[in-house]
């Protein structure tokens, strides 16, 4: 899945969900596809399946907590190495 998609896709499951324009929210996250998406460990599919299981849920991720989800899937620990190190 290309960042793109990603953004849509999350757009959608915020305009199912609430009704604070899916477009305008999904804007916030495309930076953090886009680092995910340049990480070859890590994958766009992964992340907006999270946050999109965390919208549906009612929880509205800020573009922080979708770093952290970002991390999580690249397996960055939190001193900045990779969690396999």
């Amino acid at each position: 899945m290309e960042p793109e998609e990603a953004v849509r896709q999350i757009a959608y499951v915020v305009d199912a969900n609430s009704t604070d324009g899916g477009r305008r929210c999904a804007a916030g996250y495309r930076p953090v596809f886009d680092r995910v998406a340049d990480d070859p460990d890590a994958e766009v599919t992964e992340l907006a399946t999270a946050l999109s299981e965390e919208i549906a849920a009612g929880s509205r991720p800020d573009p922080a907590a979708a770093e952290r989800v970002a991390d999580r899937i690249a397996g960055v620990a939190a001193d900045g190495g990779r969690l396999d190190d």
